[in-house]
């Protein structure tokens, strides 16, 4: 019975030890997901590189369609997201920016393909928010 003891002991001591020496992932959020190339390939990314001190939400809008609400980026956060495969190809997509504080702002519209990536800048001042379109890497 001793050998049990001792052997059960220094397993629990392993699996703390284990457990206090893991070091976990830094910087990512629950439900953060690393988008791989082929999901790439099959439709379109947007980015948002959110350097404001503002929440920022982003709705796109697209030709016959209410804005429907796709990302929120966190200040000083840089997040991609992939969007519905199958709205593209898209001749005409804009994307509707929302501080907390501010009116919003529409940028757009863009021709976006998939394998595309919709790069969109929020500056300190979320009003001069800008976007490129650009091949996904």
């Amino acid at each position: 019975m001793k050998r049990i003891g001792m052997f059960i002991t220094a397993t629990a001591a392993a699996v703390a030890l284990a457990g206090c020496m893991h070091r976990g992932v830094e910087n990512v959020s629950a439900g953060d997901v690393a988008i791989d190339s082929l999901s790439a390939t099959r439709t379109a990314v947007l980015r948002v590189d959110n350097a404001s001190s503002d929440t920022i939400r982003l709705y796109m809008k697209m030709p016959g369609m209410k804005a429907s609400y796709v990302a929120k980026a966190l200040p000083g956060q840089v997040r991609s997201w992939v969007l519905d495969p199958n709205l593209f190809p898209a001749a005409s997509v804009s994307f509707e920016s929302r501080a907390n504080k501010g009116a919003p702002v529409t940028i757009g519209p863009y021709k976006v393909n998939k394998n595309e990536t919709v790069d969109v800048v929020v500056p300190t001042d979320p009003m001069t928010i800008h976007a490129s379109v650009h091949r996904s890497t």
